[in-house]
């Protein structure tokens, strides 16, 4: 099992920096997971959220930034980004209980794609990025994603990195998308903890979202009209996630950490795709032992310095 790099490790520098990928080189990880969105002005960003974090972003004069201006990162260009430190975690916040570890590196900014690239090249050969299109699964049907995968698939070219490149995204029909643009790009098809679309409440380490949210997801999983599948349901297959990710020409399944067994390994062996897992937060060793011992290929984590249990 080797170990992706979850937002850069964020679990020991602020998330999505420069400082996280450079220190997920140096720990040695295969490589990082990373989030684009669009800037205003159409440069490809990476940063979690789809706009300004309060939990670690400052002006650059030293004052957190309010709730109110939290300002969506669409409406930001990406020179008006550099105005924000994103390097400390905010004193007092969940966020800065919650990843204890993480050691403050000041200075840093919203990076370009182009720039985490480059900086990956500048110090390995081989480190891999694995890139997610983040858009809203609620608003699959509409195609929210394709200005974005246009543009990050451009500085895939002009970087010279897509032998390094996997693509991965919630909404599959990103991806779908991204194959028809470069077939022989890699995609990782993501989805959400199985636990958001049972009747029971799913538990907090699942990450649930917020309860409008969840209901919305519920309710279109419910339909049989669950858009961000882009055809390629899974109840479809049997149940199969391995052969629905086959049939819409995908490369690997890149399912919630709880949500993947031996089973599955062995499933998605049989139908020549990759297995990778995501996590957050995730410190508990006895898990990390028995994804290990599933057959596990890849997993993501905020802890890229945790021992792999041999």
């Amino acid at each position: 099992m080797k170990l992706i790099a979850h937002r850069g490790g964020a679990g020991l520098r602020v998330e999505n920096t420069l400082a996280a990928f450079t220190n997920a080189i140096d720990l040695g990880a295969e490589g990082a997971e990373l989030d684009v969105h669009l800037s205003r002005d159409g440069h490809v960003v990476v940063h979690h959220d789809d706009a300004l974090n309060p939990a670690y972003c400052r002006h650059a004069g030293g004052r957190w930034i309010a709730s109110d201006e939290a300002l969506a990162l669409s409406t930001l260009t990406h020179v008006q980004m550099q105005d924000y430190d994103i390097g400390t975690p905010r004193p007092g916040t969940a966020y800065a209980r919650h990843f204890d570890r993480i050691r403050a590196v000041p200075n840093q900014r919203i990076p370009l794609l182009r720039e985490v690239i480059a900086a990956v090249q500048s110090r390995s050969t081989s480190f891999i990025l694995v890139i997610e299109i983040k858009t809203p699964p609620l608003q699959a049907a509409h195609r929210p994603w394709r200005q974005l995968v246009d543009a990050t698939l451009e500085v895939v070219h002009a970087t010279g990195f897509a032998d390094r490149t996997i693509l991965c995204s919630f909404d599959w029909g990103a991806l779908r998308y991204a194959k028809q643009c470069q077939p022989d790009l890699a995609t990782w098809f993501t989805t959400s903890p199985k636990s958001w679309f049972v009747d029971a409440p799913p538990p907090a380490s699942d990450i649930p979202p917020n309860a409008t949210e969840l209901q919305g997801l519920r309710e279109q999983y419910r339909s049989g009209d669950a858009a961000w599948f882009a055809g390629f349901d899974p109840r479809r297959f049997g149940g199969s996630h391995a052969r629905a990710i086959a049939a819409a020409g995908g490369n690997g399944w890149f399912p919630f950490h709880r949500d993947f067994t031996a089973g599955t390994a062995s499933e998605l062996e049989q139908a020549g795709l990759d297995s990778a897992a995501w996590s957050v937060n995730l410190r508990d060793t006895t898990e990390f032992a028995r994804l290990a011992q599933t057959g596990l290929n890849h997993l993501a984590t905020d802890y890229p310095d945790m021992p792999v249990p041999a």
